[in-house]
């Protein structure tokens, strides 16, 4: 849907320099009290979406929505193109940048023990622009699943799934993802501006439209490649 929301924050870096706040939730509490083999990570996210690189149907405001995601182990899946649909809590956070529902279907993740920490920045984030989110994680919960709404759209959104942070034994130093542009499929609309018109199979896919509604073919620009976001990881301990 096209909905958009208040941002709380124009821009979430650490230093609020260019924007707000994020962070774990402080709702959240480790399933390793003890804290033993655990790391702290920072993670840059920069959003890259312009409207000289992405003219086609491109929107006034740009912006993503605030990061949400968790750490996790290899027991559930948060969210993963083709294989799993989007849940209710998903579906919110691709059409409207609200994550209440997203958070409580992780919370219940927690709860049953497949979820450590639940990640969640404070606002919103312009475009072009940058945001910093710095994390906790650890051996027996060793993935980083996280997404974020480009927006306005009808359900598209950006993020990673399922990264290792413990490939092999041993922590991650540091990583740069590029992230490609996903389809929700909960949202009919075709443009970046596009009326609500729920509807959809809901499996997530790649983004692909017609060259009269936007750039992108396979989440990307169909001509140039170039991605809409990136995302840094980096180990700070």
């Amino acid at each position: 849907m096209n909905r958009l929301f208040a941002l709380s924050c124009s821009l979430i870096v650490s230093t609020l320099a260019l924007s707000g706040c994020g962070g774990n939730d402080s709702g959240s509490s480790s399933n390793d009290p003890q804290g033993q083999g655990e790391v702290q990570y920072k993670l840059t996210f920069t959003t890259l979406w312009n409207a000289e690189d992405f003219p086609q149907g491109f929107p006034s405001n740009p912006h993503f929505s605030p990061l949400v995601g968790a750490t996790h182990n290899e027991q559930t899946v948060i969210w993963r193109p083709l294989d799993q649909p989007s849940t209710t809590g998903i579906e919110q956070v691709a059409e409207t940048g609200g994550t209440s529902l997203f958070r409580a279907e992780l919370q219940e993740r927690k709860t049953q023990g497949y979820v450590q920490n639940i990640l969640l920045a404070g606002g919103g984030v312009g475009s072009p622009g940058e945001t910093v989110l710095r994390f906790r994680a650890s051996e027996q919960f060793p993935l980083l699943s996280i997404i974020s709404m480009i927006a306005p759209s009808p359900d598209w959104f950006v993020g990673l799934r399922d990264v290792n942070l413990r490939e092999g034994g041993e922590w991650l130093e540091s990583a740069t993802f590029n992230l490609a542009l996903y389809d929700a499929g909960t949202d009919l609309g075709v443009a970046f501006t596009s009326a609500d018109s729920d509807g959809g199979d809901g499996i997530i896919r790649l983004l692909s439209s017609d060259v009269s509604d936007t750039d992108f073919n396979n989440g990307v620009h169909r001509s140039s490649g170039l991605y809409v976001a990136t995302m840094q990881l980096q180990r700070e301990e």
